[in-house]
């Protein structure tokens, strides 16, 4: 039977992109208490479609492994986190689905769920061949089911979060954060929630900040809500903010950086543990192989806001296990 696939439509005709929904048996990525959300909460036509999708899913989904039509070129199952908006991630990642399909020789469904949890969950689970996972989901990954580190940018190695406010909100530095509203982003984000948060507490945060921070759910939406006065200060992924400067989606009089964290080692290809040697390798070696010299790579360099790719390490991801430990979200 064909792979299963619930698509989630955008608002906007335009917007008709998938995000997909991993039905599984298997308990949430962390198991804390929910979050406080800004914006809307989970609509009942979304829970029918969760329920759905794992009931049909109960009865006779196929194999979960990755495999190919008899007549046709192997399927590789690609998933990565929500980072941005999933549809607009899966749109201006058609130029990279090409790439990989022409290195690998193997037909790319990428999937882009509606949360960082979901894409444990499918790798853990096998309904994802490779994932691209923050640091703290690859740890969560890897202690679940062992997943396999391939690839990251050179930049993951040295990766920061920032912490942004508005004109007018008083904050100038971590500590001026008390008494002042704070967003995260995805709760199981590394730069938008694990390494704030124990950077926040090893400058001694205010405890009160921590406990009552709201979750957008993604960078770009703690971005806006920091622009638009609907939080006074909050912390994301460097690499995004610097992207909505640049394309002009913030205004630098409605927002500024005022404190930028130490290193930490963060975003990571990986790969589910059953998935073939063979296929990981032409995988790993694709991304190995861009160029910025060659135009066509650039382009797919550009969008994954990359300069070269290296080889992922498991081991470099130890300091980032003991935060998560330290701050009791990784048991």
């Amino acid at each position: 039977m064909k792979k299963l696939q619930i698509t989630i439509v955008g608002t906007n005709p335009p917007d008709a992109v998938a995000s997909v929904l991993h039905a599984s048996s298997e308990p949430p990525a962390k198991d804390t208490p929910a979050p406080n959300r800004i914006g809307k909460g989970i609509t009942p036509l979304l829970i029918v479609i969760f329920l759905a999708a794992f009931a049909l899913c109960s009865a006779g989904c196929g194999s979960n492994n990755s495999a190919s039509d008899a007549s046709g070129p192997p399927v590789l199952r690609v998933s990565m986190i929500p980072t941005t908006d999933p549809g607009k991630i899966v749109r201006e990642s058609q130029p990279l689905v090409a790439y990989l399909e022409k290195e690998t020789g193997a037909k790319v469904e990428l999937t882009v769920p509606i949360n960082y949890a979901a894409v444990v969950e499918a790798v853990a689970n096998d309904h994802v061949d490779v994932a691209y996972l923050g640091g703290f989901t690859y740890v969560q990954a890897a202690q679940r089911a062992g997943v396999v580190p391939l690839v990251q940018r050179e930049r993951d190695k040295n990766f920061h979060s920032v912490f942004i406010t508005h004109p007018g909100a008083g904050v100038e530095a971590l500590a001026d954060l008390k008494g002042h509203s704070f967003a995260f982003g995805d709760v199981n984000s590394t730069s938008g929630h694990l390494m704030p948060e124990y950077f926040m507490r090893q400058a001694q945060v205010d405890a009160d900040v921590i406990a009552r921070a709201v979750y957008t759910g993604g960078h770009d939406a703690t971005a806006l809500a920091v622009a638009n006065g609907k939080v006074d200060a909050g912390a994301m992924d460097e690499t995004v903010f610097e992207k909505m400067m640049k394309d002009g989606k913030l205004d630098p009089a409605k927002v500024k950086v005022f404190y930028t964290t130490p290193p930490f080692f963060d975003y990571v290809w990986a790969a589910r543990r059953g998935l073939d040697p063979q296929m990981a390798d032409k995988f790993s070696a694709a991304f190995m192989k861009l160029s910025v010299g060659d135009p066509s790579q650039k382009q797919v360099l550009d969008l994954l806001g990359a300069n070269r790719y290296e080889r992922a390490s498991d081991s470099d991801y130890d300091r980032l296990r003991q935060a998560a430990r330290d701050s009791g979200l990784l048991k």
